[in-house]
């Protein structure tokens, strides 16, 4: 438990460890996909597995959601995301319509942004990265965070795809409340208050 970041040892036994508040700004994609690279590839693989020939879905900029991408390899799907990367993937996927968000380029996440009441698209399904997951999902990016929000509103299922390091983690900028999420799928099966948590709010757990 200690090692997964669940708790701390102290003499005469152990203590929960608080959540975690983070206001740090996220370093680059590449540092991102390298960090957990194996939970996050098994997070693209359950996620694709979620996806039929003909959904329309909405793939987020995080590197989680982003590893999905080859996956998606046989399906007839549409693709839509704000995420240059994800863009850039999909170039080399001939059975993936993409569609671009579109807007202002933003260089420090790669992605771009406008106002998303201009946003006229419907989603079967998104796939949404968060920072934290513990009081609702957080982010450190107010633009990302709005991006987020219209998407989750106009999805008829949400998919959370976080790692495992994700839970207990609060990031300064809430997006969205848990109630309403169709599923969060993970690496890792989390702690019994998570899974309790989940069950209450009929939340499915992938992992």
């Amino acid at each position: 438990l200690e090692d997964r970041n669940v708790i701390t040892k102290v003499y005469g036994g152990v203590l929960a460890k608080p959540e975690k508040i983070s206001a740090a700004t996220l370093p680059t994609l590449s540092s991102r996909l390298r960090t957990n690279a194996a939970a996050k590839a098994r997070i693209g693989q359950l996620a694709a597995r979620q996806v039929q020939d003909g959904d329309v879905i909405f793939v987020d900029s995080g590197s989680t959601a982003y590893t999905m991408i080859p996956y998606l390899h046989q399906q007839e799907v549409t693709v839509i995301s704000h995420s240059l990367h994800v863009m850039n993937a999909l170039t080399e996927a001939e059975n993936l319509t993409g569609i671009c968000l579109g807007g202002k380029l933003r260089r420090e996440t790669q992605t771009f942004f406008s106002d998303t009441s201009f946003y006229p698209y419907y989603y079967n399904k998104a796939f949404v990265s968060t920072v934290g997951l513990s009081k609702g999902l957080t982010n450190t990016d107010f633009n990302e965070g709005v991006i987020k929000r219209h998407v989750i509103q106009n999805s008829a299922e949400v998919w959370i795809v976080a790692d495992h390091s994700k839970f207990g983690t609060v990031a300064f900028n809430k997006f969205f409340d848990l109630e309403g999420i169709t599923g969060i799928i993970t690496d890792e099966e989390p702690n019994e208050k998570y899974r309790q948590y989940f069950k209450n709010l009929k939340i499915q757990l992938i992992d």
